[in-house]
């Protein structure tokens, strides 16, 4: 959508942030507003609708709650269309692990069993633009580890595991690979990194396994290396609730 396209709305019947909410939301299911688009400012918003700049305000907010929106400041901000999916279902399980109803236990289960089936599916859908990221990437790492930059080391096996799920080309299963693999880095970090002296040599057999299409050794080596790398740090391991308060401000500090 361009800055010369502008939207109408219509003025609502019931001034709720309920219906401008609704409103809004409609106009990125039709396809006016589509993800990365800015809406228009609060004052035109509450202009159209015929509401008040503090009702608009609230509808944001919920969509942004919701995962829709994403709100930045500054002169350049405003409410943005997000793709919504990552954020949503990273939120549920903050909320479930505050509650205590998911442990870790549970997202190393989790983690193991998308973990396999990513790794089958890449083997049978790579392209050669996967295989040359994933080649490189490891590359990466072993430069890191070389180095002794553990932090960079652990940045790149990371990416490792997005760029496989990205090669298995179900995007359903790279989003919950990408929370899984969020959530339970940060358990990791929260109890205290550890140099990881195998994932080189399970990379480049996973590269072997690839290479062959071989999904059954793709998805043991996963599932080998996964259970070795988390599994001292997850196995009958409860985050502290210190720990788990510091999660969203260490996921943003991490992003920027």
């Amino acid at each position: 959508m361009t800055d010369d396209q502008v939207p109408t709305f219509k003025p609502v019947r019931r001034r709720s942030f309920e219906e401008v909410a609704t409103q809004i939301r409609e106009r990125i299911e039709d396809g006016t507003f589509g993800v990365g688009d800015k809406l228009p400012a609060e004052r035109a918003l509450a202009e159209q609708l015929g509401v008040s700049r503090n009702t608009v305000r609230e509808a944001l907010r919920a969509l942004e709650y919701t995962g829709l929106l994403n709100q930045r400041p500054g002169s350049a901000g405003g409410a943005f269309v997000s793709d919504g999916s990552i954020d949503v279902i990273r939120s549920a399980f903050d909320n479930l692990m505050r509650l205590g109803t998911v442990t870790a236990s549970d997202l190393m289960e989790a983690r193991l069993a998308i973990g396999r089936q990513v790794a089958m599916l890449a083997c049978e859908r790579y392209t050669d633009d996967d295989w040359q990221a994933l080649v490189e990437n490891i590359e990466a790492t072993r430069e890191a580890a070389l180095a002794g930059d553990l932090r960079r080391r652990v940045r790149h096996s990371l990416a490792f595991h997005d760029l496989l799920a990205a090669a298995a080309k179900s995007p359903v299963l790279r989003i919950l690979s990408g929370v899984l693999t969020d959530i339970t880095t940060h358990f990791v970090r929260a109890r205290g990194e550890m140099p990881n002296e195998f994932v080189i040599a399970s990379r480049e057999r996973m590269l072997q396994h690839l290479r062959a299409r071989d999904g059954t050794k793709a998805a043991d080596e996963m599932h080998a290396y996964l259970s070795k790398a988390l599994g001292s740090y997850l196995q009958g391991v409860e985050l502290p609730a210190a720990a788990l308060a510091l999660w969203p401000q260490q996921r943003r500090g991490e992003n920027e």
